[in-house]
């Protein structure tokens, strides 16, 4: 069910992400995690899917989460210490206005904006006021969405640790996936900068010997010219 294992630093790592999907090379979550599968995540954890293949707008995953903080272009949460509140204090905490919603996470359960919403029984819902803290070694969690030229809409949730771990895998890094080339014109809400390549390139430095080398043969040159005169 896990798309991949490995870190998110970039957008760029997302697209190629979805891109892999897109070829078949990786795997696209198909479907809502079971509880044992929720249990199994994990920094390096990957989870991408298809809004209308996976028919769900939202990601769940039982836990809970601060409110999002923007990172460049993810939504990122970090992991709560908190109780699961019942079925009637879910239903309950529906009538409190959109800025109190704000103020906690809800179970990573996200739009296709990355916003956290309060639409399953199963999340957890953790409130700035309610006294609660980080987890201690809890997970951190990064969403990024996009959608593409053809209208599809595609999500990507990616799980680290605090201290992200140096030793997993980076999709734009990663020679089981340097294949890839990402077709720039799909991926239009990417944005040129984030997909493109430089338009030019620093020169090389020249080691001094390969001058040096470089000046011996100029001279070698002429004095042969000479000698042939």
């Amino acid at each position: 069910m896990q798309t991949y294992t490995g870190l998110v630093k970039t957008p760029l790592d997302a697209i190629i992400l979805f891109e892999a999907c897109r070829l078949g090379i990786l795997p696209r979550v198909q479907r809502r995690l079971s509880d044992h599968e929720r249990n199994n995540i994990q920094p390096g954890s990957v989870f991408v899917w298809d809004e209308r293949e996976a028919g769900m707008r939202r990601w769940t995953d039982g836990k809970s989460w601060s409110a999002s903080r923007v990172s460049g272009s993810f939504l990122t949460y970090r992991e709560m210490e908190g109780k699961r509140k019942s079925s009637r204090n879910h239903h309950s905490s529906r009538s409190t206005s959109p800025q109190q919603k704000r103020q906690g996470g809800s179970g990573a359960d996200e739009d296709s904006n990355g916003t956290q919403t309060d639409d399953s029984a199963d999340d957890e819902d953790v409130s700035s006021s309610s006294g609660l803290h980080y987890k201690p070694n809890g997970l951190v969690k990064q969403s990024f969405s996009i959608t593409t030229s053809f209208n599809q809409k595609l999500h990507l949730i990616s799980y680290a640790s605090a201290v992200p771990d140096p030793s997993l895998s980076v999709p734009s890094s990663d020679p089981n996936l340097a294949m890839i080339t990402v077709p720039y014109d799909l991926y239009p809400d990417a944005g040129p900068p984030i997909l493109q390549p430089p338009k030019f390139l620093a020169p090389y430095d020249i080691p001094v010997e390969k001058v040096a080398f470089s000046e011996d043969a100029r001279v070698l040159d002429k004095l042969r010219q000479a000698l042939f005169l």
